[in-house]
């Protein structure tokens, strides 16, 4: 059994941590079998479990709970497992950017974003970068704030465009404000509802509606605005965080939604859906850029964030 130490500065040094240290952690992490693990980093069982209590008698901590045949990664591993899944992502990134560099790309550059800047400033962006520069590669991932902030902290993603969590602390990533994401009720365009002059809050409880799922926060957003006409949120309601979904859910049926004003007006500017007219004005808060603290911008990020912040004298995140 590990005795506990604190670790010591350079301690990685001393006790020659290797990369296929970190592959195997990672492969742990997903496997959570040793046999598979080992086998998918191309080494033997035998070898896979001298490099882990070699790195267990480093750390001066068991990192892997014993279960029965698997290995369950304890309080300790998950920190250690956390940062070799973002140097492995490092050490890819520079891979392509090198590639991309000998091949005479500009690089390679991932996006995420929640729906309200993915429309209105990351698409823009986008097709200017194709035109100015056709061989950066671009990826845009769609999905909400924890997500997407978990996937840049895991250096899979170079930048966020979304809210921050409170679950997460501010030491992995630094925040600028951009706006607010105003939110608009929607429907089929033939809703009965639609020919109304103006709906308050108290029409719309006992309408069928699809939402994101509970604990989110445009769901706590809706439930929020009955408790405070005093009435209590709508019980017929499917539960769904794909935007597709609550779109096709929404123009097939007699549901009602509450989408991001971008997405809303997109959507009924192509006459898929109509925006009704809510006397109560709702919002889902400030969003903003999200860059990963202790990971400066590639060429190509810092290329995307001056596409996307043309009039900032000094391009957000490059400050």
């Amino acid at each position: 059994m590990t005795s506990r130490r604190r670790l010591t500065l350079n301690w990685f040094l001393q006790s020659r941590l290797k990369l296929r240290h970190l592959q195997l952690l990672v492969a742990l992490d997903k496997q959570q079998r040793l046999q598979l693990a080992a086998d998918s980093v191309g080494i033997s069982q035998p070898a896979a479990s001298k490099l882990l209590a070699d790195l267990e008698e480093a750390m001066g901590q068991a990192l892997f709970d014993r279960v029965g045949r698997s290995l369950e990664v304890n309080l300790y591993g998950a920190i250690l497992t956390r940062r070799a899944h973002a140097i492995l992502a490092e050490l890819e990134g520079a891979r392509d950017e090198m590639n991309a560099l000998q091949d005479g790309h500009l690089g390679r550059v991932a996006i995420g974003s929640i729906d309200a800047p993915a429309i209105l400033m990351v698409t823009a962006a986008v097709v200017q970068a194709q035109t100015l520069y056709p061989r950066l590669e671009i990826e845009v991932q769609a999905e909400s704030s924890n997500v997407l902030i978990n996937q840049l902290i895991a250096g899979h993603l170079d930048m966020v465009l979304g809210r921050p969590i409170a679950e997460q602390s501010g030491s992995h990533y630094v925040y600028h404000e951009i706006g607010n994401e105003t939110l608009l009720p929607i429907c089929r365009p033939d809703h009965p509802l639609c020919h109304q002059a103006e709906l308050t809050i108290q029409q719309l409880q006992a309408e069928r509606w699809v939402l994101q799922a509970r604990g989110s926060r445009l769901r706590s957003r809706v439930e929020r605005l009955f408790y405070e006409a005093g009435l209590q949120p709508p019980e017929r309601v499917v539960s769904t965080n794909s935007l597709l979904m609550t779109l096709a859910y929404v123009t097939g049926s007699d549901a009602i939604s509450i989408v991001s004003e971008a997405v809303a007006r997109q959507q009924a500017a192509c006459g898929q859906i109509a925006i009704l007219p809510l006397s109560v004005a709702l919002t889902a808060g400030a969003y903003g850029l999200i860059l990963p603290s202790q990971r400066p911008p590639s060429p190509a990020t810092a290329t995307m964030l001056r596409l996307l912040f043309p009039d900032a004298l000094t391009p957000v995140g490059l400050a």
